[in-house]
């Protein structure tokens, strides 16, 4: 079968001659084999701004070889006179030889402005219409009349045949016909567009999580990455806010805190557990050295004992990144619901990247459970189902279809910096600019090269440098390029990322949701860099893949 161009509306809906136009594209496209791609009503111009002519050919057929074969479909009756064949439409008559020779020259000038020396043919259809003898001008090889309507296909053969094939050729004639344009994309725009679009569509949870009422006053939402938590978490905040609640939001990493510090409300305070523990711990007393060994186990200690005799302050909570999160912190968090308090607890268990986090279960909570993920490329989303790298597989919504990322493959740590420079000019290559990628290591500080960095390449490093200040905040350097720990980076995201440091023996469970956690942070591309033995990892678990 034939490709379409475009896609067939339905026939009873027309009139008489549209429908005969859109009949013989119907009969070419069920017909014709593959090698053949099928137009109708293409439209033409030609000419300058002061002497533009335009018209409309009704079927146009290229083959493999990027050869075309320009139909004119006439329904109905014609005239047939000696200076040529007439069509009339009312009280006006049209000279359907000087259309045919006009549109054939307009296609034939355009092909050749554009570089496109392929052969052009034309034929004329008439399907209400037995043609007895042939003329000078219309020799019967060139008309196909009622008769010959139902091996319209074999004339098409006889005149254009499949051709040659020649890909790149018929690619452009393809494209010619389509009329798609040679563009570089915008990136920055369409990011916007993307996370926009993603936006609107993940803006379930926040629509109806928030109407529920359940006895206990507390929900567990499990969500997959980029399904909406983050908008359901503001969504609350907000709420609150309006109503002139007292509302909280506790997260695990701080660079998601900061992150909703500066989108939530201003009455509302958004800060990670620990954060809240020096504040509660400081209320107490407690004297507090982040330069020594152990020390925000104490301040976690110290501030559950401090809520044990503390009174309930909140109306709302929010508890984010739960997985995260040990047991004991979250019931100490709990008991700072007044009464009447409500709590969200959003947490993904594919998403869980500490070894020490067992699970818990909260009897009273009403859960909610959502696997669609509106961030990240639907490409992207397919290999990580592919590779099981979430627990349950996840439901691609993005409106951005993006690609699989093509690894770049290192033999050693320095290779490794080589390949991850080269992934990041991958990005920039295609429109991306240097704030637009965030560079993500599979490994901690404590093992990665690159964490410890100050350059890759050209670029000076925005890392964390492992300090924090008297206030307990990290300390950054100073930057171009955003360089991160995967867990670090957990609950952000940017439009390009380039997942690198990735050499491990095995895919066992927590390699598989790092890859997760890494891959989901991507709104548009990833670029990904692998060791040579990932590498056979990866194409071993891809080709086990059930289909």
């Amino acid at each position: 079968m034939a490709k379409l161009y475009p896609a067939l509306p339905l026939l009873d809906s027309h009139s008489t001659g549209l429908a005969a136009e859109l009949d013989v594209a119907h009969r070419l496209g069920a017909g014709l084999s593959e090698a053949f791609a099928v137009f109708h009503s293409v439209d033409w111009s030609i000419g300058s701004a002061a002497a533009e002519r335009h018209g409309e050919i009704d079927v146009v057929v290229a083959n493999q070889a990027g050869d075309l074969l320009l139909i004119e479909v006439k329904s109905g009756g014609v005239e047939f006179r000696s200076e040529g064949i007439f069509k009339r439409y009312g009280q006006q008559k049209r000279d359907v030889t000087a259309q045919v020779r006009l549109q054939y020259g307009a296609l034939r000038s355009r092909l050749e402005r554009a570089g496109l020396s392929v052969r052009l043919h034309h034929l004329l259809v008439l399907p209400d219409v037995k043609v007895k003898s042939e003329t000078v001008q219309w020799p019967q090889e060139r008309i196909v009349d009622c008769d010959e309507l139902d091996h319209l296909v074999g004339r098409v053969m006889e005149q254009l045949g499949a051709g040659t094939p020649s890909p790149a050729v018929h690619a452009r004639v393809i494209a010619f016909l389509e009329n798609r344009f040679q563009v570089a994309p915008d990136v920055s725009t369409m990011t916007g567009r993307v996370t926009e679009a993603s936006r609107r569509l993940s803006a379930g949870l926040a629509t109806w999580v928030p109407r529920l009422t359940v006895p206990s006053g507390l929900i567990r939402v499990v969500g997959t990455a980029g399904s909406g938590k983050t908008q359901l978490a503001l969504r609350l905040l907000r709420d609150a806010d309006q109503q002139g609640l007292k509302a909280s939001y506790i997260c695990f990493n701080r660079a998601l805190a900061d992150h909703m510090g500066r989108v939530a409300p201003v009455r509302t305070p958004a800060e990670t557990f620990h954060e809240y523990a020096v504040r509660a711990c400081r209320r107490a007393g407690m004297e507090i050295d982040f330069g020594s060994a152990g020390v925000f186990d104490r301040v976690a200690a110290g501030c559950i004992d401090a809520l044990e005799d503390a009174e309930p302050d909140l109306d709302l909570l929010v508890l984010d990144e739960g997985q995260d999160l040990q047991p004991e912190w979250v019931q100490a968090m709990l008991s700072r619901l007044r009464p009447e308090g409500r709590a969200v607890l959003m947490e993904d268990p594919s998403q869980q990247l500490y070894a020490d986090r067992p699970g818990y279960e909260l009897p009273d909570a009403t859960t909610v459970t959502s696997l669609e993920n509106f961030r990240t490329p639907r490409a992207l989303a397919r290999l990580i189902n592919l590779l099981r790298l979430s627990d349950e597989p996840i439901e691609a919504h993005s409106p951005h279809e993006g690609e699989v990322p093509d690894p770049i493959v290192h033999e050693d740590d320095t290779d490794c910096l080589r390949a991850t420079e080269s992934a990041v000019q991958r990005c920039l290559q295609r429109g991306f600019a240097t704030e637009d990628v965030a560079v993500v290591s599979l490994r901690g500080r404590e093992r990665s090269v690159l964490l410890r960095a100050d350059r890759l390449g050209p670029w000076s490093l925005r890392r964390f440098s492992g300090a924090y200040d008297d206030g307990g905040s990290a300390i950054w350097t100073q930057g171009e390029l955003l360089v991160e720990s995967v867990r670090r980076f957990k609950g952000q995201a940017s439009p390009a990322v380039v997942l690198t440091e990735c050499d491990f023996e095995s895919i066992e469970p927590m390699t598989r949701r790092l890859l997760f956690v890494g891959f989901t942070r991507a709104r548009m591309h990833a670029e990904w860099v692998v060791s040579r033995k990932v590498a056979k990892l990866v194409s071993r678990a891809l080709t086990d893949a059930p289909a």
